[in-house]
């Protein structure tokens, strides 16, 4: 108890739980962090699904100095050029992958390969329907989720040209983000999308992610599904409880 200017101020410490709650889980170690993960249960039993996460927190390419990384193929030309200022929440610049979950529908298919920028270029080999759950140690993630809903302000819509190892070119993209949301309950803060790629020349089909992120006590969950329908439906019920469960670490 404290006295001021005849008052008497009673001060106490806030509850056990709220004090946790606002806790940053940078901290915690990846096994920790992945508890909050969906398990093998949580998915329809005749589903693939993995678990992968590091032991230790290491030096991610995206992390690295880009002058100390090969130059392996000329960079992608976006139209509007401005739109190659991609947010750091598409490629996950000085971000540490604590751990992630795949989930595939078809057991016999595997996740996607796609180099660190992907997510904005459309250069991914997708190989069947599937979503992935991955947790992302970052101390800013309110901050990268603002600066994307600002960067797609002005980005909305655009065109991606991206290139062969020769420089030649191998494909021309129209890239359409729709928000569909702007907030999720226990997040910091949070962004629901739907991103489609569609080829200039028509002869690939199009391709619809429906992704989403949350930022939770410095942690990015970031949430990729290629399903549709009900399969759609159940990565999102495990989305909101995998930011519950982060919320009560």
């Amino acid at each position: 108890m404290l006295g001021a200017c005849g008052a008497a101020l009673v001060l106490t410490a806030p509850p056990a739980n709220q004090a946790r709650a606002a806790a940053s889980l940078l901290s915690r170690s990846n096994w920790v962090l992945a508890t909050a993960l969906p398990a093998s249960q949580d998915v329809p039993a005749d589903w693939g699904y993995s678990l992968t996460g590091r032991l230790r927190r290491a030096v991610s390419p995206s992390t690295v100095p880009p002058a100390a990384l090969p130059n392996t193929s000329r960079a992608a030309v976006y139209s509007p050029a401005g739109c190659g200022n991609i947010p750091k929440i598409l490629d996950h610049s000085s971000a540490d992958l604590a751990a992630y979950v795949q989930i595939d529908r078809d057991v016999q298919v595997f996740g996607q390969d796609a180099p660190l920028d992907a997510a904005a270029t459309g250069e991914s080999d997708e190989r069947g329907p599937n979503a992935r759950f991955a947790l992302w140690a970052v101390a800013d993630g309110p901050a990268r989720i603002a600066n994307y809903l600002d960067w797609l302000n002005r980005c909305g819509s655009y065109q991606v040209t991206n290139h062969f190892l020769d420089g030649t070119v191998k494909n021309e993209r129209t890239v359409t983000t729709e928000v569909e949301a702007l907030s999720a309950g226990g997040a910091d803060a949070a962004v629901a999308v739907t991103r489609t790629f569609t080829t200039a020349d028509g002869r690939d089909p199009s391709s619809t992610y429906h992704v989403a992120y949350y930022a939770v006590r410095g942690v990015l969950l970031e949430c990729t599904s290629y399903l549709q329908g009900a399969d759609l439906d159940l990565v999102r019920q495990l989305a909101t409880r995998t930011v519950q469960k982060l919320r009560a670490l």
